[in-house]
């Protein structure tokens, strides 16, 4: 296509790719009743740790953009979220209010936070030592965090400083080196190998300790005392840290550069993501896993029906603003569309810095 061969696909490969395991986790939360499976432990230990990390590489502060595409998004989401709980779903208790996300929701609230303090963070971030020093303290934050009791679903607060490290993070590297650089350090041979190594060695920790895992430290809404009697604590904060760094890298290593026949799904993540929701709570109002067999036949149905959703809530007639090539800027051209927030939508990811 003209005008897309300087754009840098690893991105939109990237958000394709955690679009469909974020519609696969919700939709693998269908049979908890079941079991909870390792997939769901090991999936929802880096998965949105890496989704946050690409919100802050990509991120850059248009107050309009926040505006419309998170502000204004998550209000008419909500409202419709919250409506379609009491009408379609007969849930009664659930109340129009906007101070506690509904589900899914909570992303565009946090997002909308930290995009607000993009300002601030860039002044923070100036030198890379003062880097350095402002992701060490994101990270003693969400780790301190924890032992606040006062914070969980209201606002999103428990969440918005749990992942704040990867968003940090994420807009630190996209300062210190360009997309091309980015690509060249974690496509090295010894990267993808140390990175997947450790993330099969930690697969089969959690695989051999699931049973013990409680599935809630994934999440980032719950303080250490409230998860005190299943063994919740700083350290385990830490060690999920750890290993959510480890594998989000081995998956950056890894994913495909070239554009790909899927890579268009990536520059309209914002209609999947809100759409889908709808989808999985029928599927769960109407137990339909319960007229599946157990075992592997679920599997295989989760993953038919995420890849359905995906494809399907990437078409035009859901993006919620026409996908189109505008001019050129600055001498190239580049891509539009919808995505989960403007971080996720951003042109910058066709230039070098």
């Amino acid at each position: 296509m003209p005008g897309q061969e300087n754009r840098v696909y690893v991105f939109d490969n990237l958000k394709a790719l955690l679009i469909f395991l974020v519609v696969f986790g919700h939709a693998l939360e269908l049979s908890f009743f079941r079991n909870v499976s390792i997939l769901y432990i090991f999936l929802y230990l880096f998965h949105m740790p890496l989704f946050v990390f690409c919100s802050g590489y990509l991120a850059s502060y248009n107050p309009k953009k926040i505006l419309t595409k998170l502000i204004l998004v998550y209000i008419v989401f909500q409202f419709l979220y919250v409506l379609f709980a009491q009408v379609v779903l007969g849930h009664s208790g659930s109340l129009l209010q906007f101070t506690t996300p509904f589900w899914i929701m909570w992303y565009f609230l946090a997002l909308t936070v930290w995009m607000l303090h993009v300002p601030l963070l860039d002044a923070m971030t100036n030198t890379k030592r003062n880097m350095v020093l402002t992701i060490c303290g994101s990270i003693v934050l969400g780790i301190v965090s924890g032992f606040d009791n006062s914070l969980g679903y209201f606002m999103s607060l428990a969440r918005i400083l749990y992942f704040l490290p990867f968003f940090v993070i994420g807009f630190c590297v996209k300062k210190a080196v360009d997309a091309q650089t980015l690509q060249r350090v974690t496509r090295k041979w010894y990267v993808v190998c140390i990175t997947g190594v450790l993330s099969a060695l930690i697969f089969a920790f959690l695989f051999f300790r699931r049973q013990v895992i409680d599935v809630r430290w994934l999440w980032g809404a719950f303080s250490y005392e409230g998860l005190g009697y299943t063994g919740y604590s700083a350290l385990v904060r830490i060690a999920l840290y750890l290993a959510a760094f480890v594998i989000s890298l081995f998956v950056l290593s890894i994913v495909p550069r070239r554009k790909m026949f899927f890579s268009y799904i990536g520059q309209r993540t914002l209609p999947i993501f809100v759409f889908h929701g709808f989808v999985i709570l029928l599927l769960r109002r109407y137990e339909v896993v319960h007229a599946i067999p157990a075992g592997i036949v679920t599997t295989f149905f989760f993953i038919a029906i995420s890849i359905a959703m995906v494809f399907l809530f990437s078409t035009p007639i859901f993006t919620l603003a026409p996908y189109r090539r505008i001019g050129k800027a600055g001498g190239r051209n580049y891509a539009t569309s919808d995505s989960t927030s403007e971080s996720l939508n951003q042109r910058d990811h066709t230039r070098t810095r």
